[in-house]
């Protein structure tokens, strides 16, 4: 009997936006004949609610592995692939726009993350090769067993972000997920044979300055 995969596309519903490369995957993920695959795409709001939602028909029923994969975050590889290695936690690394204007900063970095402990803070894995042993990663394209949400204190709003006291939000969904997971035991990894392609809308200036600063530091 072949696994059974939850694949979602969350959308969000005030735009119901997919990026043609989204549909390209779906495409080769419906010819995939390995696993039986359920696909769905959701549209509760905020985002962190429609992951919840998914969860609930993840855990409802007899799925082993649950893919989700964001509406501008194609995968470049198959991530069914990564199902055989029956890992907890596996995020598909994505690069990410980080502008701050600084001198020789570099603009991009990939959402893989170690927790730097003094600093509560994260900062980016930096051996991109295989699959790497990780504290955090990104939610735009993952692929998690079905164990990590039988244990009841995953199931309580994993994926809840974490606010200081004046409403500003101090940790992502993505990184309060990942520090429910390795509290709770679980694995986190990121597998940098499988990398995604990531699809923002960026100030052509903004690009432009940060490549002059890069420049900048070269001199």
């Amino acid at each position: 009997m072949k696994k059974k995969i939850l694949i979602s596309f969350p959308l969000d519903p005030a735009h119901l936006y997919q990026h043609k490369t989204i549909s390209m995957v779906q495409w080769k993920l419906a010819k995939d004949n390995r696993y039986d695959v359920t696909a769905i795409w959701p549209s509760h709001r905020p985002y962190e609610n429609n992951l919840h939602h998914i969860i609930n028909d993840f855990i409802n029923n007899d799925y082993l592995f649950w893919l989700n994969i964001d509406a501008d975050n194609p995968p470049l590889a198959n991530p069914l692939d990564l199902v055989e290695l029956n890992r907890d936690i596996i995020g598909l690394p994505t690069p990410v726009w980080h502008f701050t204007d600084k001198i020789g900063e570099r603009p991009i970095y990939w959402n893989g993350y170690d927790y730097v402990e003094k600093e509560d803070a994260y900062k980016e894995h930096m051996i991109k090769k295989g699959l790497q042993r990780v504290d955090a990663i990104g939610t735009g394209c993952f692929i998690i067993s079905k164990r990590v949400f039988m244990k009841k204190e995953m199931r309580q709003a994993p994926f809840m972000r974490k606010w200081l006291q004046d409403g500003i939000v101090y940790k992502g969904n993505d990184l309060m997920f990942c520090e429910k997971a390795r509290k709770n035991g679980f694995e986190i990894y990121c597998h940098y044979d499988y990398p995604c392609d990531h699809f923002s809308e960026l100030s052509m200036n903004e690009i432009s300055k940060a490549i002059q600063n890069m420049n900048r530091n070269y001199k």
